[in-house]
């Protein structure tokens, strides 16, 4: 046999790199004129601050979320990251498609780099490939404000690279190794804080691809400092989140689906999102941008897909079991899979994710990896290893034209704001209550009220019951409209989850004012007025349904005066916008 160092293939590095980046962006480039879409639009389009990259500095002492949006998330590199690609671009969306493009190919040439650490050059190649190709990462590519996904997945490649290559040659850790590590683990979790899985990538490392002839011993020993460093840069990095966010030690909000759930309903829950985690990785023919309720919603008892979910994750543990010390390379991509899925199992901690199909760019290294050893492994254990070989190639081959022209079929969803929410809620998930919501605004936008109204029934039916936005919103576009009567019964279902809700409190109490509900009216000014917050407005109702009901006005005759200076303008309107 030809050794590996001799291969006609590798004489030439570039050859393999060159294809890489070809099948990338074959896959990603039909979405080149997209215009910004989904969380661009708050985050970089509408986003002043990520417009002044003078003062981008200031990114290390905010939220990730700009208002008014609650303080969630701590990403500051990400942040200066869309600061630096809106100035050199002039705010046009195609620098940033260039962008995402040109780091989506090189983390594929640096997951193939990974890749050949546990496997020979065919199996790596072609799971580079099938990477490369993949159609799940779609939303990581196509989106901007998801280049943290990219920068993450280089950066724990990187990591890896160096580490396995360090200890494959033998003796200490050298100190300018561990800073070059600590360094990159700092600026991987200040552009996403998933790079907090980076030390259990190198543990998976150190286990299945660092030749083992040390004791277990003095390979802790050798990578204690190392450690200890890493826990440092984590613990300093979390510490300053949580500073910046104001003492949440969560950091963000919880997902429609995890809220006011047990540990074991979220644990159903989670049982259940298993099989599209596996469907997704393994055959994404269908895609959608959204998976919040009623796509997924929590579970509170055990069925047919929990069995199926605690199936394929205890099959994946056998399977690592099984595979390391047969193929180690299996064993590498299931643990690396595992580790890069675990910070949205929600089970312990409730995420703002359930299912997001960007968070599956960092697991898809290692299921690619996994396959690869698979074949590997086939190769290894066949009669006639070159016929097996070349349907191997074949059916690789085909799954990467097929994951090519279902990535350039999909990039155009994200074409721009209207054309997502639209493909989203009539096609790809026409239960998501938020993408009928977000339709329903763009169509009263628009001024196509009927539509708009579909698309507002859609999105309530759809939600939780405790999530009242849009209900809310459709109520206060039918005070807007001056229809009153079909607002009142769904401002009062709003105040039934919420009944704190001051502003639709203040908006009921116009329209019961408008259509002649005045005693109903005075009880709830009486409530708002409990609450002690935009208290003249409260009170000045309270007197003016009074004398409403004394004098016996008609309905439609008495309105609140609203003063354009008071702070409660906006819910007190009725018949026009403010």
């Amino acid at each position: 046999m030809t050794p590996l160092a001799e291969t006609p293939v590798l004489r030439r590095p570039w050859l393999p790199v060159l294809g890489l980046v070809f099948v990338a962006v074959a896959a990603s480039i039909s979405g080149l004129s997209n215009q910004f879409s989904q969380d661009d639009w708050p985050m970089i389009w509408k986003n002043p601050p990520v417009h002044d990259l003078l003062h981008s500095w200031r990114f290390f002492a905010q939220s990730y979320w700009p208002k008014p949006f609650t303080p969630d998330l701590y990403r500051p590199f990400a942040l200066i990251s869309y600061s630096l690609e809106w100035t050199l671009g002039h705010g046009a969306p195609m620098l940033f498609r260039i962008v995402s493009y040109a780091l989506y190919a090189i983390v594929s040439v640096a997951m193939f780099r990974v890749a050949r650490l546990a496997l020979r050059f065919a199996p790596a190649f072609a799971a580079a490939a099938l990477f490369a190709a993949h159609p799940v990462h779609v939303e990581s590519v196509a989106i901007a404000v998801n280049q943290g996904e990219l920068w993450v997945a280089l950066i724990c490649c990187i990591a890896v690279l160096h580490y396995v290559r360090v200890r494959r040659a033998g003796g200490p850790i050298p100190v300018r190794t561990e800073l070059f590590l600590a360094g990159i683990y700092l600026l991987g979790c200040l552009f996403k804080q998933n790079a907090l899985m980076l030390p259990r990538f190198l543990l998976a490392a150190e286990l299945l691809l660092v030749p083992g002839r040390e004791a277990v011993s003095a390979r802790i020993t050798r990578g204690r400092r190392l450690l200890l460093v890493l826990m440092l840069v984590a613990v300093g990095f979390y510490g300053a989140r949580t500073l910046v966010l104001r003492g949440d030690l969560l950091g963000t909000f919880v997902a429609e689906a995890l809220s006011y759930t047990t540990v074991a309903q979220r644990g159903l829950t989670m049982l259940a999102v298993v099989p599209q985690w596996f469907r997704l990785l393994l055959w994404p023919a269908h895609l959608q941008s959204d998976y919040s309720p009623a796509e997924i919603v929590a579970q509170t008892a055990w069925g047919v897909e929990q069995t199926v979910g605690a199936l394929l994750v205890a099959g994946i543990a056998i399977a690592i079991v099984l595979a390391w010390r047969r193929a180690p390379a299996i064993s590498f991509g299931l643990l690396w899979a595992a580790v890069a899925i675990f910070p949205v199992h929600n089970v312990l901690v409730p995420t703002g994710i359930v299912l997001a199909e960007r968070t599956l760019f960092l697991p898809s290294i290692g299921a690619m990896i996994a396959l690869g050893g698979l074949g590997a492994l086939l190769l290894e254990r066949a009669d006639d290893p070159e016929r097996l070989g070349l349907v191997l190639a074949g059916v690789a081959g085909a799954l990467v034209i097929l994951g090519v022209l279902r990535s350039t079929t999909r990039h155009p969803v994200w074409s721009d704001q209207f054309g997502l929410w639209y493909e989203t809620g009539n096609r790809d998930a026409p239960r998501s209550y938020r993408a009928h919501a977000a339709l329903a605004d763009m169509y009263f936008g628009a001024k196509l009220e009927r539509r708009a109204e579909q698309e507002s029934r859609l999105a309530i039916e759809y939600s939780p019951t405790f999530v009242v936005g849009p209900m809310r919103d459709y109520s206060n576009r039918l005070r807007y409209r001056g229809h009153c009567y079909p607002a009142v019964p769904l401002y009062r279902r709003v105040l039934v989850v919420h009944s704190n809700d001051i502003n639709t409190r203040a908006s009921l109490i116009a329209c019961l004012l408008d259509i002649g509900l005045y005693k109903e009216a005075m009880l709830n000014a009486r409530l708002g007025i409990s609450f002690d917050y935009q208290r003249p407005t409260f009170q000045r109702a309270l007197r003016l349904a009074d004398s409403a009901l004394k004098a016996g006005a008609p309905a439609g005759t008495v309105k609140l005066i609203v003063a354009p200076s008071d702070s409660s303008a906006g819910n007190l309107h009725i018949g026009t916008t403010p």
